[in-house]
């Protein structure tokens, strides 16, 4: 008769071990693509009144890494929402507002991601009246 074993030996230790070695594997790998996997960001734009059209650029190493163009669905509506996939880091968001006389006010602002919630740019025009 012959004797099978048990599954108690070095031969069932070294799977063991091999299963840890995979598993811590799997999540090393598992962190370092979240730190570089796309995320969505909510991104909002505050308008003035009168606004005809917004284009946005995001801006990373000084390469557009995506673009939005907008046009309000009426001139009375103030905020443009929209949500964009980007990859973490830090953004230089190039945004120009056109408005109704044609002329383009160009904004710019700096996006860090992840962002948690809602980003909101304010790119209403400030002007003040000399008295």
């Amino acid at each position: 008769m012959q004797d099978l074993g048990s599954n108690i030996g070095p031969s069932s230790t070294r799977r063991r071990i091999a299963t840890v070695i995979a598993l811590i594997g799997l999540l090393f790998v598992g962190s370092l693509l979240a730190r570089v996997w796309p995320r969505s960001v909510e991104v909002a734009f505050a308008l003035d009144p009168g606004v005809t059209k917004v284009d946005v650029d995001y801006l990373q190493e000084g390469e557009a890494v995506a673009s939005a163009r907008f046009k309000p669905p009426d001139a009375k509506n103030s905020i443009i929402r929209h949500t964009v996939r980007l990859q973490p880091g830090e953004y230089h968001v190039r945004i120009t507002v056109y408005l109704l006389d044609g002329r383009g006010v160009e904004h710019a602002k700096v996006l860090v991601v992840p962002a948690e919630g809602l980003t909101r740019f304010d790119l209403k025009e400030t002007t003040t009246r000399s008295e």
